[in-house]
């Protein structure tokens, strides 16, 4: 075994010696690294921290013509700068003047406002759902006319109005009608059809006349219109002259395709039949120039051109004899 010489034996221990402080000055570092990052976050939640107050709440989903009670109510934090418009800060401030019942369906943690209940001591009427400036106007409808008895309240609906006689016709009477109640029930939380008799609709003045006027000279019939839908569609008259059918309506469609490439192809023949004639026209011209007689050489003329056809975008080009014989 060789002896292990006094300078390697030093260069070791030195080594170990540094590496040892390396991970001693490491650790230290982390460890102010954590503290760093720890304060920091600190600091943020200190900064994002907001003011709240306490909102009302539903406990459950609560329908039309519930009462407002404090067994289906509740108080959580909310923060001040989000606070709804019409919202309560305690139970007490709802039932203190009376009781208050629901006029517009109130989903659960749903914050309890002033237009979605009654006044104190006041029930559940349908006047209250009736907005400012409007009228609610009621006619009768019939599973056909009621679309099968899936209007609902809360829907919305155009209003078509038909004239029978010798002038039978149909027209767009009102467009995006919102329905207030079916029969007797106003709950827009109500998804099951209702076998409707009568639908309470939500109309200007002006229109409640046109409607009870339309119901007593003719028959009224809903469409339903999709969830959320408030475009109003272009509308004319439809009379009983334009119910049958047309012949070019069972003629099938012509294939724009097939025209246009047919069209590229006869202006393509078309353009090679001119090009064929201005070749036969074209005479070949041999140009001699005066020289000297000492000189005998005579001009070479080029005798083939370059003619280029486009198809489309797509071009091809053609080499062509000027010489008409060749």
């Amino acid at each position: 075994m060789l002896p292990v010489r006094t300078g390697t034996l030093v260069m070791l221990l030195v080594a170990l010696l540094f590496g040892a402080l390396a991970v001693f000055i490491a650790k230290v570092w982390l460890a102010n690294q954590q503290v760093q990052v720890a304060q920091q976050q600190q600091t943020v939640v200190q900064t994002v921290k907001v003011d709240t107050q306490t909102v009302v709440v539903a406990k459950k989903e609560l329908h039309f013509g519930e009462p407002l009670t404090p067994e289906v109510l509740t108080e959580i934090e909310w923060p001040k700068e989000a606070l709804p418009d019409g919202s309560f800060k305690t139970i007490a401030d709802i039932d203190k003047d009376g009781r208050r019942v629901v006029l517009t369906p109130i989903a659960p943690n749903e914050p309890i406002l002033a237009w979605k209940i009654s006044g104190p001591g006041a029930r559940a009427s349908l006047s209250a759902l009736v907005k400012e400036g409007m009228r609610a106007v009621t006619i009768r409808v019939n599973d056909t006319s009621g679309v099968a008895g899936f209007v609902l309240p809360g829907d919305r609906v155009d209003v078509l109005y038909t004239r029978s006689g010798d002038q039978a016709s149909i027209d767009v009477l009102f467009q995006n009608v919102r329905v207030l109640a079916i029969n007797q029930n106003a709950d827009e939380k109500n998804g099951a059809p209702i076998d409707g008799r009568v639908a309470t609709l939500e109309l200007t003045p002006v229109d409640a006349q046109k409607l009870a006027l339309a119901e007593s000279t003719g028959g009224l019939t809903f469409t339903l219109r999709s969830a959320g839908s408030l475009d109003v569609a272009p509308a004319r008259r439809v009379v009983e002259n334009e119910l049958v059918s047309d012949p070019s309506m069972y003629q099938p469609p012509k294939d724009a395709l097939a025209e246009g490439q047919a069209e590229l192809s006869n202006r393509i023949a078309e353009l090679e039949a001119r090009l064929k004639q201005s070749e036969q026209n074209r005479a070949v011209q041999v140009v001699t120039d005066a020289k000297p007689a000492d000189t005998a050489a005579e001009d070479v003329l080029p005798t083939t051109a370059q003619v280029q056809i486009f198809r489309g975008l797509q071009g091809t080009s053609y080499t062509v004899p000027l010489d008409a014989n060749q």
